[in-house]
């Protein structure tokens, strides 16, 4: 298994075609029918049925099983990667809306200037 079978997979659930499957990640058909047989084969299970080859995808209690926690784990993967590239920033960034800037903010300012780490900090203001 790896990231790439699983991203093949959930368009291949989504879209419930291998050719839109394969445009979207310009690949071949051949290739994303390799990645459903690789998974299949990791998990020893069918993840997608077909009745013939013009027929509707039916993903197996298996196949949905997989696609939720495939999701999951891609959602994952994205924010691990995201928070590995900003981890040496040195920034915090915090995004709130104007009622509770209005209450929690003022306090945090607090905070920052009991431990003296107002100086560190610089504010953009973004419109709604």
């Amino acid at each position: 298994m790896n990231e790439r079978d699983l991203r093949y997979f959930c368009s291949l659930v989504e879209t419930g075609n291998y050719t839109a499957t394969a445009t979207q990640f310009h690949v071949t058909q051949p290739a994303i029918s390799a990645a459903l047989k690789r998974l299949e084969a990791d998990y020893q299970t069918t993840l997608l049925t077909q009745a013939n080859h013009r027929a509707q995808l039916v993903t197996t209690a298996a196949g949905r099983i997989l696609y939720i926690k495939a999701n999951q784990l891609l959602k994952d993967f994205s924010q691990m990667a995201l928070e590995v590239q900003h981890a040496n920033d040195r920034q915090v960034r915090l995004g709130f809306s104007h009622v509770a800037g209005g209450i929690w903010l003022p306090r945090l300012i607090k905070k920052f200037i009991t431990v003296h780490l107002l100086d560190q900090v610089t504010t953009t203001v973004a419109d709604d």
